[in-house]
């Protein structure tokens, strides 16, 4: 291959919908010429920190009413996104959030860049190639928040028609407007990249850690993808190819449950206890939930009494008395100084990597979900009571290791299959609470409602997410005109 003498801009990026859709704010002239160059860019780029959350908008978080002057700020930001205010993200409410829309394009745009330029670089075939695999599965990642962010859920519209987000597949700046493409296009993409990133993984091995994307990885993301998009024989298939090379999950059990470590223990994505980690990546919300310099007070938005009350056994009581029979309602969640009981019942924060190391990522407890939700669904489709039986195996196999062995076992058995259903889309939000946007997707696919009451005796506010979806940031459709607002 001839080389080529070319300079790259390594552009800062501040992706707001601009007149060329991605407007430079600062670059720095730089000549890569080895795949290596690429490899520290899409390092740098394309992974970053995630920072879309969605959190608040679900039934995950709930605000305490707490009158402190030191957490006005942040009530004053987050009351709009809690109460889903079609304003939040313009100068009349919250202002803009860079963290929803802005910050995927970013990692798009680091993976395209090393997309555009791998032919061009000397180096090892197999790195060039593998490089080109992780750049495609994490631009596969970032539009499939993206789409479920600002689109309608898949399974609940009309993928054809309704307006997914615009895809940008190269890394060059032309002055161009840019559209919404439909949901089912920009799905496409996904499922093509994906594809794609996971053969070529798959064919290019090169050693990583599990900080890195690998074509476990790819094939568990192609499960979800699949999953959403109900097509349950093939988000069985890459469910169970993960499974059959990587099922060990992590023993809830082995850890010390010290009722004085109010901070967070860690748990499923401590990367001293990696038995289930596919993937894992620092991760933060883009906001702060409490933001307080008193530590013994708790902030305006806690975890709700929504998801706690559906662990067994986990109010303070029983967790002082070492009698929590879902080991989860410990080891997922922070208390902070309210474990002694100053504010009620309450978790400060979901952190199951540890109250310093803000860590997500793909598990291998999801794929049992996956699996047996597909073959629930396939049950209430055909009858066959083997699917339902397989369904429970996942589900008992994923709650042996998550409930305290010091309680008899008590197997599920479950013989209706819309109650059985109904207990997946419960233990998805036991386990995956908190996680790359597990509940927001969850909620929205199976129509869910979700009611947020601010202050007590207050309004509450409901919403329907069947067809709920974010409203694109004002400055983003200030500087692209061509999009249409949700």
């Amino acid at each position: 291959m001839m080389k080529k003498n070319i300079y790259l801009l390594i552009i800062l990026l501040s992706l707001v919908g601009c007149k060329d859709f991605l407007e430079e704010t600062s670059q720095d002239l730089v000549r890569p010429s080895q795949v290596t160059d690429l490899e520290q860019i899409l390092l740098g780029d394309g992974y970053g920190s995630p920072y879309y959350s969605t959190t608040i908008f679900t039934d995950e978080q709930a605000s305490t009413n707490l009158d402190d002057e030191s957490f006005q700020s942040t009530y004053d930001e987050l009351k709009w996104l809690y109460t889903w205010n079609k304003d939040m993200f313009t100068d009349a409410g919250a202002g803009y959030f860079h963290c929803f829309w802005e910050m995927p394009y970013r990692r798009i745009l680091g993976c395209n860049l090393v997309l555009d330029y791998l032919d061009e670089m000397a180096g090892k075939e197999v790195l060039r190639e593998s490089l080109r695999g992780e750049a495609l599965v994490l631009r596969a990642w970032n539009y499939f928040h993206l789409v479920n962010m600002f689109g309608i859920a898949y399974s609940q519209g009309n993928p054809s028609t309704d307006l997914g987000v615009p895809l940008k597949l190269d890394a060059t700046v032309n002055g161009d407007f840019y559209t919404r493409n439909t949901v089912a296009e920009v799905y496409a993409r996904i499922e093509k990249d994906l594809l794609d990133g996971n053969r070529l993984l798959m064919e290019n091995r090169y050693e990583r850690t599990f900080y890195r994307i690998d074509h476990l990885a790819a094939k568990a993301m192609l499960s979800r993808v699949y999953l959403y998009m109900e097509n349950w024989d093939k988000a069985l298939a890459y469910a169970d190819s993960v499974l059959i090379l990587k099922s060990d999950l992590l023993d809830l059990n082995n850890f010390s449950m010290d009722v004085y470590n109010t901070s967070g223990t860690g748990s499923v994505y401590l990367a001293t206890a990696p038995d289930e980690i596919i993937w894992a990546r620092n991760y933060l919300t883009g906001y702060s939930l409490s933001s307080s310099v008193i530590a013994w007070v708790i902030g305006p938005f806690v975890v709700s009494q929504e998801l706690i009350g559906r662990y067994e056994q986990g109010a303070f009581a029983d967790i002082s008395a070492k009698r929590v029979r879902d080991l989860r309602a410990f080891f997922y969640f922070t208390f902070g100084m309210d474990i002694w009981g100053f504010q009620g019942d309450m978790r400060e924060s979901i952190a199951k990597g540890g109250s310093s190391s803000y860590i997500q990522g793909i598990r291998t407890a999801e794929l049992y979900l996956n699996r047996a939700e597909a073959y629930t669904q396939k049950f209430l489709k055909e009858g066959n009571d083997a699917y339902r039986n397989q369904a429970l195996t996942d589900l008992n196999k994923l709650r042996k290791y998550r409930f305290n062995k010091e309680f008899p076992a008590d197997e599920l058995n479950i013989t209706d299959g819309q109650e059985l259903l109904e207990f997946i889309i419960d233990e998805r939000f036991r386990e995956l609470c908190g996680e790359t946007n597990h509940r927001w997707c969850d909620l929205r696919r199976y129509g869910l409602t979700v009611t947020h009451v601010l202050k007590p005796e207050g309004q509450t506010y409901s919403q329907d997410m069947r067809h709920y979806v974010l409203p694109i940031p004002e400055l983003v459709l200030e500087q692209n005109p061509y999009l249409v607002q949700n």
